[in-house]
């Protein structure tokens, strides 16, 4: 009993180990198996990982590739519409300036042919001018005309007495022809003699002494120049301009509204079906070949120009309120090729410019740089850039300087009128215009932004590969340190050992972030910032190699301060340099500070800018119409002699040295020989002119605005720079037209070596003209030796 007792005991205790052992083997398998799936999901989920910045990566490049692409296109599309509409707006505002003149001088020569009948004692229609011929071309040159004729009404009652007066007094004509036959720049026929007309005629058969209805009088053509005597292309005197029917519209059209009027185009075919249309047309051309530049083609479009005349001298501008007694009309022919030609620089080509008006066809032109060619009759502009148009009316743009109270600013006679056969000119791009923008760069960016993101995908299944086959290694010995570790250790054991492990470096990171955060604190009971720091640090400083220093100076400002107070002082200055420095925030212009009434700023300083020199220029000159406006609005304040106020520029380029110089009323200074020669360029202008360097030339040059340099007459002998070239600044910018000047650009060089001058901050200097010695000893102390 006892043996089968102890025999039952050991099965129970073998059943007992093999469970324990069965146990523990299938918790080692399901362990294994646990292991499995983690790696089987962590592969998946590098897998995906994978795929994903793969996606990302092509989307990526896709998307960078396109944007570069559209990017570049776009910058060539914005860089030619940035071309269009600069060139546009300068075809238009020149056109209109170009207009403005044209009125003008021939409003100036009226009122001389006024003034000489009036004091002369002469009534009209018996008004004959002396040296006719010599003022008219004077005329015609201001106002690009090529013909010009003075019309007399002649009263029915008069037509015996202007008959014989125009025979007794046409010693006028030899005296035309004499100054033709001997001038060198008269290209048309040359003739001697005339024959003396005996009547007002006309081309109709109208009877002798019989006017038209229209006022019931004659306007028989006196005073013609040029003089060509014959009546095939150009009558002597007494044509009957009434016989013209669409000059007799304008006429009448000038005397009810008191406006000068530009005809429809003259020679243009209105009805290509009607032989007497294209006689007419063609008399015409024959006319205009008779007086237009030889290699010009006399079918190209001309116009009719109609002044009135009016007998009145009582004020510079015509009050159009009053009845004035019209004794007349002037009238000259104007090629439009004239008014559009010369207006664009070399490069600028393929600007279409559409002339309509609503009494006659339409005709175009394209401007090749300077160069104007005639297309044809009718709106030729390509209809693909009809968004891209510039238009405006002809009597809007001669009045490019504005209006006030019914009066121009620079011309003071009759305005233009501006429903009669109103014109509209239209300025339009073109292909060739947006082709010279198109290059391959686009294509050339996006193949090179394409095979970076190639290579960096590459780099990317490079670094993939390796960092894969390490994390397998990795996972290999992981798994395999974890089949031995389990089987040494039961598995409460290896728990332990896992969690020792992890506050081991739980530890171990406590402390290193102890020992950094004590580093710190203990380096920062030496740090250099203590105490006088700011003295121990490097200083703020910088070398700028392309820069444009002003100085700009009050002239007059010192004897107008003599007598002002204080406070009054105070309230120009800050209202003058108040202006400056929205120009100067608007401009991107630094200013460094004002010496006195002197201004003084920089471009190309604390940024870089390619265009340092033109911003200057337009700056300088914003700022000196801005001083005559803000004089203008203080004058009643402070009195008239404000009104004298001028400001004196001096423009410099080179290389400074710029940055904060420490201490206990810190700033930004400019140190270097080119802020020496800024201060001797304006020591040297003149007041209301912006007076530059040759270096200040050679980057204006450099920025492509040489046309706005003027050489100087003189050299300059500026203190410790030696004698000088220099320039005259004088922008020419659409509506902003400072003063008109040409002159050869002269070479020279500055160096702008040289002493290092501080700009200090003083109290008030004179430095204006008067006392412009201020400004050089001003220079002078801030020497840095």
């Amino acid at each position: 009993m006892m043996e089968q007792a102890i025999t039952k005991d050991s099965q129970d205790v073998d059943l007992a180990d093999a469970s324990d052992h069965s146990a523990s083997t299938i918790a080692d398998a399901d362990r294994k198996d646990e292991r499995d799936v983690i790696a089987q999901q962590e592969g998946r989920f590098v897998f995906v990982f994978r795929a994903l910045v793969v996606t990302v990566l092509v989307l990526s490049a896709i998307a960078v590739c396109l944007g570069v692409y559209f990017y570049a296109t776009g910058n060539e599309k914005s860089a030619f519409e940035t071309k269009f509409d600069s060139d546009a707006t300068k075809i238009l505002e020149t056109i209109g300036t170009s207009f403005e003149q044209t009125l003008g001088s021939t409003d100036a020569f009226i009122t001389q042919l006024v003034a000489y009948a009036r004091y002369s004692n002469s009534s009209w229609p018996y008004v004959t001018m002396p040296a006719f011929a010599i003022h008219a071309t004077k005329l015609l040159k201001l106002s690009k005309a090529f013909y010009f004729t003075v019309f007399p009404f002649v009263e029915p009652w008069q037509y015996d007495e202007w008959i014989a007066y125009s025979n007794k007094t046409n010693g006028w004509i030899y005296e035309s022809l004499d100054i033709q036959a001997h001038d060198k720049s008269w290209w048309g026929p040359k003739q001697t003699s005339f024959t003396p007309v005996h009547e007002i005629f006309a081309d109709h058969g109208r009877p002798k002494d019989k006017p038209y209805d229209y006022m019931n009088n004659f306007l028989p053509s006196w005073q013609v120049h040029p003089m060509v005597p014959n009546r095939e292309s150009g009558h002597p005197y007494n044509y009957d301009i009434w016989d013209v029917q669409a000059m007799a519209r304008g006429i009448l059209y000038a005397d009810m509204h008191k406006r000068v009027v530009v005809t429809p185009q003259v020679n243009a075919i209105y009805d290509s079906t009607s032989e007497q249309s294209i006689a007419a047309a063609e008399s015409n051309n024959r006319f205009a070949s008779n007086y237009i530049r030889p290699g010009l083609d006399p079918s190209e479009p001309f116009s009719v120009i109609i002044f009135p005349i009016y007998d009145s001298l009582e004020t510079v501008s015509l009050d159009l309120t009053k009845n004035h007694t019209f004794v007349g009309i002037s009238t000259f022919c104007i090629s439009w090729r004239e008014h559009i030609q010369n207006i664009l620089p070399e490069g600028s080509d393929g600007a279409i410019v559409v002339f309509e008006d609503q009494c006659g066809p339409a005709f175009t032109y394209r401007l090749d740089g300077p160069k104007a060619t005639f297309l044809g009759t009718g709106d030729l502009h390509d209809p693909a850039y009809d968004a891209m148009k510039y238009s405006a009316q002809l009597p809007d743009m001669a009045n490019v300087h504005g209006e006030t109270d019914g009066s121009y600013s620079t011309y003071t006679g009759l305005p233009l009128a501006e429903d009669f056969c109103p014109r509209t000119i239209s300025v339009y791009a073109s292909s060739d215009m947006e082709d010279v923008h198109k290059t391959a760069d686009p294509l050339l960016f996006t193949i090179a932004a394409a095979c970076i993101f190639l290579f960096t995908s590459i780099l990317f299944m490079v670094y993939d590969f390796w960092v894969n086959r390490r994390q397998r290694i990795v996972m290999q010995r992981a798994l395999a340190s974890g089949a031995i570790v389990s089987s040494l250790f039961p598995e409460n054991v290896r728990q332990q050992l896992y969690k020792e492990e992890e506050q081991k470096k739980e530890s171990e990171k406590a402390v290193k972030d102890f020992l950094l955060s004590s580093n710190s604190i203990n380096k920062g009971d030496d740090s250099p910032l203590e105490g006088n720091g700011s003295l121990n640090s490097r200083p703020i400083a910088d070398y700028f190699e392309n820069t444009t220093i002003l100085f700009g100076d009050l002239v007059g400002f010192t004897n107008w301060s003599a007598s002002r107070q204080p406070v009054e002082v105070f309230e120009l200055l800050e209202s003058i340099y108040g202006q400056f420095d929205k120009i100067a925030r608007r401009r991107k212009v630094f200013k460094v500070e004002t010496i006195g009434d002197c201004y003084v700023a920089v471009t190309g300083v604390p940024n870089p800018q390619k265009h340092h020199s033109s911003i200057m220029a337009k700056f300088a000159s914003e700022c000196m119409m801005e001083l005559q406006q803000v004089t203008h609005n203080l004058a009643d304040k402070l009195g008239e002699e404000t009104l004298k106020l001028s400001m004196r520029v001096g423009l410099h380029s080179g290389p400074v040295t710029a940055g904060v110089l420490r201490g206990e009323k810190g700033r930004f200074q400019l140190f270097g020989g080119t802020v020496n020669a800024a201060a001797r360029m304006e020591q040297n202008g003149s007041p209301g002119k912006i007076h530059g360097s040759q270096e200040y030339a050679d980057a204006l040059r450099t920025d492509g605005k040489g046309h706005w340099l003027v050489p100087r007459d003189d050299k300059i002998v500026a203190k410790g720079l030696g004698e000088l070239d220099t320039f005259w600044v004088v922008m020419i910018n659409g509506a902003d037209t400072m003063s008109h000047a040409t002159g050869m650009t002269h070479t020279n060089s500055m160096s702008s070596d040289g002493p290092a001058i501080a700009v200090p901050r003083h109290s008030i200097e004179e430095t204006n003209d008067e006392t412009s010695s201020n400004l050089e000893k001003h220079a002078e102390d801030s020497v840095d030796v």
